[in-house]
């Protein structure tokens, strides 16, 4: 396990799937990340690579030959390695390997970069195409945050906040959980998605 920590926050992060284990603001006593209960779902903030999401019957053609590759990818369930660490930075990095280039037939470097400024958490994905072909890719993170935070509020309460004013559609999830072909109107004009749930309880 790995910490970074300053006057205001403490990270840690595990190396496994370089993912954040604790997300804690030492001034408001919040811990913002799921606990991980195995009994629901194992993981706090998982990252997705070189896949998000399902392809269909989890397999994929290239260059005539047929390869799987499971939902979300590999990269969550590897061990990274650390290039470099501070109190309050480090980076991950994760290449191929002969396991990953049976269903993944690409030479990468996927380094993934945390630090902390303050109360505020960075975090950046850097991509390198170690062949000579196109690295073909996505890349997502799947944070779960313990929502609501605060006694007396909901989930409603909540918003995510981006830097700039967004204008965005989104593409469903069929049943087989591959992309639906029409997308929706999603984000119009906003710096702010309201957070929805059906099943939202108020704290205590």
């Amino acid at each position: 396990m790995y910490t970074l920590q300053n006057e205001q926050l403490e990270i840690n992060l595990s190396a496994k799937g370089a993912e954040i284990q604790k997300i804690y603001n030492k001034e408001t006593g919040l811990d913002y990340l799921w606990s991980g209960d195995p009994a629901f779902w194992g993981k706090h903030s998982p990252v997705l690579f070189p896949i998000v999401g399902s392809l269909k019957n989890d397999s994929y053609q290239y260059n005539n030959q047929t390869y799987h590759l499971s939902r979300h990818g590999f990269a969550r369930d590897m061990e990274f390695s650390v290039l470099a660490k501070t109190d309050t930075n480090i980076t991950f990095s994760l290449q191929q390997t002969a396991a990953t280039l049976e269903k993944y037939p690409f030479y990468f470097e996927l380094r993934i970069h945390y630090g902390i400024a303050e109360n505020r958490l960075h975090v950046q994905y850097e991509v390198l195409n170690q062949d000579e072909k196109t690295l073909w890719f996505s890349i997502g993170a799947h944070p779960a945050f313990k929502v609501p935070l605060v006694n007396g509020t909901t989930y409603e309460d909540y918003v995510l906040s981006f830097n700039e004013f967004e204008n965005t559609a989104r593409y469903l999830l069929t049943s087989d959980g591959l992309l639906a072909e029409d997308p929706q109107i999603f984000l119009q004009n906003t710096d702010e998605l309201p957070l929805k749930s059906p099943c939202s309880t108020r704290m205590p």
